[in-house]
């Protein structure tokens, strides 16, 4: 099996995928990988415990049916809307340093 790569975001070298993830306050998780070439993180996703609790759901629950269907929209929403408020507070934390 080939090494799966990723291009950085920041200085657009191809590097090795290797997920990491941190935990953060109020139970959230940053999934991200970390480029070899500048250290730069690239985010993967954010989490918690509900999105995780869908997750596992959606993991035992069968494929092409409506239920699979229903839980992966509503995990990609709440995904979504979790990192546009963990990014928007970062952005805030930024403005105010």
């Amino acid at each position: 099996m080939s090494e799966q790569t990723f291009l950085c975001n920041q200085c657009g070298n191809q590097t090795p995928l290797v997920r990491k993830f941190d935990n953060l306050p109020d139970n959230l998780e940053h999934h991200y990988a970390e480029c070899q070439s500048c250290g730069y993180r690239s985010t993967i996703f954010y989490t918690n415990p509900e999105i995780k609790a869908l997750m596992y759901e959606q993991k035992k629950t069968a494929f092409f049916t409506k239920n699979k269907e229903r839980l992966t929209n509503e995990i990609k929403k709440l995904v979504d809307e979790l990192r546009d408020k963990v990014e928007a507070e970062e952005g805030k934390n930024a403005e105010t340093k």
